[in-house]
């Protein structure tokens, strides 16, 4: 006779190459349950094209992972020579990016938090015309604040302290109807 484990692998007519030790199945199970919730984390995240102009302090706000995937270059617009002139005296001259791509929501809105403490690049403004929608810093508008310019032409200012992320999420993904 052999041993019980033998008598039941026997007795349920299973093959020894069939068997799986509780230990296996556990670490199947939880490598599943990981890779379901951050696949479920990954798609709950909404995401937009943009087009932003922001410098390195913004930039470094954007994951790692999300830049994998967006163009970015030094943009030597006109619009980024003015927005480094008005770096205070003293300071290193920073470098404009010009990103481009697709980011999720919370990304978007990390990168326009920081855009909104660079109070010497003035105001943020999104701009939904244009396809993808355009984020910039406008001397023009006050620093603490986001000009909104909607499809329609309309415009909204909101104050920075009231700018949300479901605020940004509503202005930049379109609503089906």
């Amino acid at each position: 006779m052999g041993t019980l484990r033998e008598c039941a692998v026997t007795a349920l007519g299973l093959s020894t190459a069939l068997q799986i030790s509780r230990r296996g199945v556990l670490s199947a199970v939880w490598g599943l349950s990981i890779f379901g919730w951050g696949l479920n984390l990954a798609l709950a995240q909404e995401a937009t094209q943009i087009r932003i102009q922001l410098d390195q302090q913004a930039l470094n706000t954007v994951p790692g992972d999300e830049r994998a995937g967006l163009e970015v270059t030094e943009d030597t617009s006109p619009e980024a020579q003015a927005l480094k002139k008005r770096s205070p005296p003293g300071k290193a001259i920073p470098i404009i990016y010009l990103i481009v791509g697709i980011l999720s929501i919370p990304s978007v809105w990390a990168a326009v938090q920081e855009m909104l403490r660079r109070h010497e690049y003035g105001g943020v403004v999104i701009d939904t015309r244009t396809t993808p929608a355009n984020i910039h810093h406008d001397p023009s508008v006050q620093a603490d604040l986001v000009l909104v310019i909607r499809a329609d032409g309309s415009a909204e200012t909101v104050r920075s302290t009231l700018a949300t992320e479901n605020f940004l999420k509503s202005v930049l993904v379109p609503h089906e109807q």
